[in-house]
């Protein structure tokens, strides 16, 4: 499988170093477009990218392909900590690689259910590990060419950004790949001789993938639980989660944007498995309130209690203070009055019983 849109960024339309970025307003209406839509299937997922990718239609073009969408659509088997985007021009890159990094993994786990034969299995992998094996290895040599010898900061430009996502992206899609078929191929290879033998970097500063864990089961099939996992299990539509915790940030302001994107909660929500002060999610309204939506959240989780909540140690308040299960004791409290924008909060939670 090609990867001629995450290509562009390197060699086509997208170069961030060729584009007018000084139009900060259109980049603006494209990432509120984008964000607007909440992908649960490739469908969806599609119709979000070419909207990011109006203002560049022979790019948006790459997007139609001939095989059937699936129903939904699977996360990659590896996490990854980047540098947050800054302005509207570094979310809209930040959008268009990991969006288009989740199309190409599901539109090729698609396309490798008709391959029954072991040989076709190693010929389309390896052909699709060498794609992106080969773009991250010009995106490497570019970031050295362009002088961006570090990760990115607040005062970094949109290229130095651009780059370094991509770059990192492709490391993430190539491993989840190799992962995912790796019963099949010959022999795989360690992140540690990536870097060393493919990017041909010498000292790397290695970024970490960090594997997302399956849930164990036993013989009977039941699910086994790991004790010392922090995971809030949520078992319901992925899209009304999408939505509901949108609208909550829209209407209530749950969390403070500035510091800390709907899009942070929602790995929260999902992820297998939360290493403890991952990252930071900061709410940008009163406590009592979260703690009401946490309440009506749990219906829809496995395990999110206030306990798990505090384990994480990413939930912090308005006024910054980490959070703990007290706080949200305290908050929950039925000597207090009803929160204030309680109304408003369950009107919201309707889309989960939708």
């Amino acid at each position: 499988m090609e990867v001629k849109i995450l290509d562009s960024i390197l060699h086509g339309s997208l170069k961030p170093w060729k584009i007018d970025t000084t139009n900060s307003r259109r980049f603006i209406e494209l990432v509120k477009a984008a964000k607007a839509i909440t992908p649960g299937t490739k469908e969806e997922l599609v119709r979000q990218l070419s909207g990011l990718l109006s203002d560049f239609p022979a790019t948006q073009k790459l997007l139609h392909d001939v095989h059937k969408n699936p129903p939904s659509l699977k996360p990659l088997l590896f996490d990854i900590s980047l540098p947050k985007y800054k302005d509207a021009v570094t979310n809209f890159y930040y959008l268009v690689i990991t969006a288009e990094t989740l199309r190409i993994y599901n539109t090729f786990l698609h396309q490798s259910d008709i391959w029954t034969d072991l040989i076709d299995i190693r010929y389309q992998v390896g052909k699709t590990l060498t794609n992106i094996r080969v773009l991250a290895k010009q995106t490497s040599i570019e970031l050295i060419e362009q002088g961006f010898s570090t990760p990115p900061d607040t005062e970094s430009d949109a290229t130095h950004f651009a780059l370094y996502y991509l770059k990192h992206c492709l490391i993430q899609l190539y491993f989840t790949i190799q992962e995912h078929f790796k019963s099949s191929l010959k022999s795989t290879i360690s992140l540690e001789d990536f870097y060393l033998l493919d990017l041909e970097e010498s000292n790397p500063n290695i970024v970490e993938l960090r594997p997302i864990p399956k849930s164990k089961e036993s013989e009977e099939g039941v699910e086994i639980q790991d004790q010392n996992r922090i995971w809030f299990g949520f078992r319901d539509d992925l899209t009304k989660l999408t939505n509901v915790v949108n609208q909550l940030c829209y209407q209530i302001e749950l969390l403070n944007e500035d510091v800390s994107s709907s899009e942070y909660l929602l790995k929260a929500f999902t992820s297998e498995n939360i290493t403890p002060g991952c990252t930071k999610i900061q709410l940008g309204c009163e406590t009592k309130h979260f703690r009401y939506c946490i309440d009506k959240f749990k219906p829809y989780f496995h395990n999110l209690t206030l306990s798990n909540i505090e384990k994480s140690n990413i939930f912090y308040s308005k006024q910054d203070v980490l959070i703990t299960a007290n706080n949200l004791s305290a908050s929950g409290s039925r000597n207090k009055l009803e929160p204030k924008e309680k109304s408003t909060i369950d009107k919201i939670f309707k889309q989960m019983q939708q």
